[in-house]
């Protein structure tokens, strides 16, 4: 069989952590590397071999041998770097989140079904083996809490600029938010959201506090932000509970405690993990033509919770997200 050749767009820290993962799998390579600074994609493709490097993303696009793209830039730049490729006939691999506008998710969703070609988000967590342990502890709960808060962002950081990355709450948030979904198992109806810029000199929203509700009344909230970091939960802490049933899970979802009625507690450890995992899953879904295990619609609802939260904070009211993709259809 022939090997699975994929280009990459956007050499800095996480193209970098794809092109050492795509090394290390049998029978994919990086061959090609793109970005605004040619001698970090040149970096790469000295480090890890391939056909060439440049910073013309076009090049990708039209090379015929390339099967996939990876999408690991600027955060404005997502939608349509996944939509061209998309156009040239390339399954996509997209860092979250998918896009930082309503309408650009919706342009990125409208590429998939014009195409018929593949889009992958890269969410990691979902490989976090607690968090899939969770859900099989737990896999119809009634109410979910899902807490991620890190120490302040520098003012400089890209990803904190509100046009280039869109903040913290938006660029981390959207794993918090596809975090929420795949434990809750259904799609968010509405959101309701309370929180906003408190000082960071962007604007960006730096602290929110929202509510969703799920399909079958199962109910969810979310904190996320950069006041601090708090020792004892650390940076991601989740609660997932059923009738007499609970799950705790705390540091960096490495820890998790599982408590029924009448039962002792049990106390599980893991580790971080992720990166591997989803670029041998998406090595499958190129190699097998088949369905991405985390695909664009993923990506489309945490992109859209979390926006459509910052839309609740706007108007202060409830707003909608599952409505958006049924209007689009």
């Amino acid at each position: 069989m022939n090997k699975i050749r994929a280009g990459l767009i956007g050499c800095g820290g996480l193209g970098g952590v794809h092109a050492a993962s795509v090394s290390r799998i049998d029978g994919f390579e990086m061959a090609a590397y793109c970005d605004v600074f040619e001698d970090k994609a040149q970096a790469l493709l000295d480090q890890y071999g391939g056909d060439y490097a440049t910073t013309d993303p076009e090049r990708l696009f039209r090379d015929e041998s390339l099967d996939a793209i990876y999408v690991a830039t600027l955060h404005d730049t997502h939608a349509e770097l996944c939509v061209r490729g998309l156009d040239a006939g390339k399954y996509v691999l997209v860092e979250k989140p998918l896009a930082l506008t309503v309408a650009d998710c919706l342009r990125v969703h409208e590429a998939v079904r014009r195409n018929g070609k593949k889009l992958m988000t890269a969410f990691k967590m979902r490989y976090y083996e607690l968090l899939r342990e969770a859900k099989r502890l737990i896999p119809n709960p009634l109410v979910v809490s899902m807490q991620m808060m890190d120490n302040r962002w520098d003012e400089g950081f890209w990803a904190n600029d509100p046009v280039k990355g869109g903040g913290n709450v938006l660029s981390q948030g959207v794993h918090s938010c596809d975090a929420l979904r795949y434990i809750a198992g259904r799609n968010p109806i509405e959101v309701f959201a309370v929180g906003g810029n408190y000082y960071q000199k962007s604007g960006v929203v730096d602290n929110l506090t929202a509510v969703f509700r799920f399909e079958d009344r199962i109910s969810a909230s979310w904190v996320q932000g950069d006041s601090s970091c708090p020792p004892l939960t650390s940076k991601f802490f989740m609660q997932v509970f059923d009738k007499d049933k609970s799950i705790t899970l705390s540091d960096r979802f490495t820890t998790l405690i599982y408590q029924e009625a009448g039962r002792e507690p049990i106390v599980l450890k893991g580790t971080e993990t992720g990166f591997d995992e989803e670029n041998l899953a998406f090595y499958a879904c190129v190699a097998n033509q088949s369905e991405p295990a985390i695909n664009h619609i993923d990506g489309l609802y945490a992109t859209l919770m979390a926006l459509q939260a910052f839309e609740s904070l706007r108007s202060g009211k409830p707003e909608p997200v599952s409505a958006l993709l049924k209007q689009s259809h």
